[in-house]
């Protein structure tokens, strides 16, 4: 049995966006009807850089620094946070993660979550914070703990605010894209994701870092494994702005799956316009990543796929999915839970929870494939 709950942020005070996370919470667990299920445990992921103080002062992910560091994603972000906010930082015990704050709140538990040893270059030591005259925060940033780690239990205010059982387990998720790449079996050497949503990135398993302009490096959550990345910043969010437009023309809402819909016959009917320019845009940045991933793979001796899972927003859409196989000449595999996210936080609980031996067990079970597009055209 499953349920699914989704409540939007309003981000009304975007200095203190984590307000509004356990509100968002609440409905969705109303929406998901859990009065007549008692579900065994709570995992949590979420955007790492988005940083929290203990009073709920809120540095999106997003939000532009002019601090710079050449291997952590974090130092740039709390120097921001430190000089944007001083009160904030000079009165809290604690500043968090986005994940690790809620829970947080959950359970008092202070923790941060590390997905794998390696990253501890994209995070921080304390060397590195000393480095960065950042020694005031050496206290303040909670120790790191591995996914699928037990971080608490619900505590009884908790417990009374949310309609669950107290002392209900909470797991440590990972940061939303290690907890994607988790839910599409993105794990073992070969295996190809596009995590598609206000942001796009091409996701390719490795057994060996490789190196090359325009490809980013990261650990694998599996110890030994590497994920080489190729990003797509603002594919999304270009076409979100896109449909906004749309919309304020036409004067009313417009469904995402009817504006695609509308483009893709457009493109069929060979029409020009910016729907169908926007479209084929995104759709060969998709390819020329997928291709400079190939090719460095097999520079390096590697055999590329013939196949790549796709997860998050665009993959919501089937005809969307067919013309991204037919421009990128590559068949393209939609889960039976376009979320990954979702099923990432699955796995990394059930793991937890001792019901399978690792996350690659467990993403191997329950990572399931709904459909597969193929290549009609190449482009």
């Amino acid at each position: 049995m499953h349920s699914y709950g989704r409540a939007q942020f309003l981000l009304k005070n975007v200095s203190h966006a984590a307000l509004e996370w356990p509100s968002a919470l609440k409905k969705s667990l109303v929406s998901m009807h859990l009065d007549r299920v008692v579900p065994d445990a709570i995992c949590i992921s979420g955007n790492g850089p988005t940083l929290v103080s203990t009073d709920s002062t809120t540095l999106l992910w997003n939000k532009e620094t002019k601090h710079t560091h050449p291997a952590s994603l974090f130092i740039p972000r709390i120097l921001e946070f430190r000089e944007r906010h001083p009160d904030a930082w000079n009165s809290s015990e604690n500043i968090f993660s986005g994940p690790e704050y809620l829970i947080y709140l959950l359970t008092d538990s202070k923790i941060t979550i590390l997905p794998e040893e390696r990253f501890k270059r994209a995070y921080w030591s304390e060397e590195v914070l000393k480095e960065a005259f950042l020694e005031d925060a050496i206290k303040k940033l909670p120790p790191f703990i591995k996914p699928s780690t037990l971080a608490g239990y619900l505590t009884r205010d908790a417990a009374e605010i949310f309609s669950l059982p107290e002392s209900l387990p909470v797991y440590a998720g990972a940061p939303d894209f290690v907890s994607a790449l988790v839910g599409t079996a993105t794990l073992t050497p070969g295996r190809l994701c596009d995590r598609a949503g206000s942001s796009e990135g091409i996701n390719f398993c490795t057994q060996k870092p490789l190196t090359s302009t325009g490809i980013r490096t990261l650990p694998s959550v599996v110890p030994g494994l590497w994920n080489e990345s190729v990003l797509l910043p603002q594919s999304g969010s270009c076409f979100s702005d896109f449909k906004m437009r749309i919309e304020r023309e036409r004067g009313h809402e417009v469904s995402y799956s009817a504006l695609v819909d509308s483009i893709l016959s457009d493109i069929k009917n060979n029409k020009e316009n910016d729907g169908t320019i926007l479209l084929n845009k995104i759709a060969l940045d998709v390819k020329n990543a997928v291709n400079s991933l190939k090719e460095v793979a097999e520079k390096n001796g590697l055999n590329f796929p013939d196949t790549m899972t796709v997860t998050g927003g665009q993959g919501l859409h089937g005809g969307w999915n067919q013309f991204k196989a037919n421009v990128t000449g590559i068949k393209i595999q939609v889960l039976s839970c376009k979320d990954a996210e979702l099923i990432g936080d699955a796995i990394f609980a059930f793991t937890g929870m001792g019901l399978y031996s690792s996350i690659t067990e467990a993403s191997k079970a329950l990572c399931k494939i709904q459909e597969t597009f193929i290549p009609k055209e190449a482009k």
